[in-house]
């Protein structure tokens, strides 16, 4: 008589967005996605200007909130005429900027911890709360000096969970643009060094990750899938018994108008695009519901990440 196969375990999918707090526009939207099933938690900019209101919103509704740590976008949270992470005008240097800064030496890790311990501080009076999580606002979290600085504030705070934003079959994504592909590449390598670092630390990731070639109009049924099916194929194993978890990273929301929301210095042409509603009508969408239940999956949150 045959032995009976164990069935497979319903894996979890973690649907995050971004930006949480960046303006109350954005956050409606969002917020109508979590109501909606499309996302199953928030990353929150403690800088961003409707940060307090989001806060008092996610409280209300339930919604799991990680930290969108900011080194790049708008003002700093911690006060300091002098830290090396701004720019002559006071506000942070931008994704490209602070990179450059951080390879030229003009960035004093100092700084870069004491601005972290004041973002977790931060979101701790506005969520009453721990972060689920912490990641980074453009990855910033995997920048060498950074991660290991970054890991130890997680440690020193009893965080145990970040993002890695590694996709596997990223290359493949044929639809992305040279010069996107070549920076995602970049921080992709970056992730992979920050492993043994955030493992030092004890900080916990999910097994899998998605969303970096699906930023946008670049979002479709078809590109979600083929990176989910990537991920899976990765890691999915005759032995696999184990429940896996994935995080799908997104970007909707309702557009923002001009002069509302940002960081400080106003909303970005990021936030005023209308991939951002795109993205919203992609992730509430019957098809992608399919695709998620053809994959044998649930929902799910950081706090499943083991």
């Amino acid at each position: 008589m045959s032995q009976c196969k164990p069935s497979a375990p319903r894996h979890r999918l973690i649907i995050t967005a971004d930006d949480f707090g960046y303006s109350a526009e954005r956050d409606g939207g969002i917020i109508e996605c979590f109501l909606d099933g499309a996302v199953t938690g928030v990353v929150l900019l403690v800088n961003g200007e409707a940060a307090e209101q989001a806060c008092a919103i996610a409280r209300k509704h339930g919604i799991p909130v990680g930290l969108h740590l900011n080194l790049t976008e708008g003002y700093p949270v911690y006060k300091n005429e002098h830290t090396s992470l701004i720019n002559s005008d006071g506000f942070l240097r931008g994704k490209f900027g602070f990179r450059e800064a951080l390879q030229d030496g003009k960035i004093d890790l100092c700084d870069v911890k004491k601005e972290i311990e004041a973002q977790i501080e931060c979101f701790q009076t506005l969520m009453e709360t721990q972060p689920t999580h912490v990641d980074g606002h453009q990855h910033v979290q995997v920048l060498p000096g950074v991660r290991e600085v970054f890991a130890e504030t997680l440690a020193k705070y009893g965080i145990e969970r970040t993002r890695l934003p590694i996709q596997h079959g990223l290359k493949n994504s044929n639809w992305v643009p040279k010069l996107h592909m070549d920076f995602f590449q970049q921080f992709e390598q970056q992730a992979e060094e920050a492993k043994t670092v955030f493992q030092r630390y004890n900080i916990r990731y999910p097994d899998g990750f998605f969303g970096t070639s699906t930023m946008g109009s670049h979002m479709t049924i078809g590109h979600l899938e083929q990176a989910l099916t990537a991920a899976e194929n990765k890691l999915y194993g005759d032995t696999t018994t184990s429940p896996l978890t994935f995080e799908l990273m997104t970007h909707p929301g309702c557009c923002t108008s001009p002069g509302h929301g940002g960081c400080g210095g106003g909303p970005d042409d990021f936030s005023q695009s209308k991939d951002r509603e795109y993205e919203m009508s992609v992730l509430r969408s019957s098809d992608w519901k399919k695709v998620i239940a053809t994959h044998n999956m649930d929902l799910g949150s950081y706090k499943d990440v083991k």
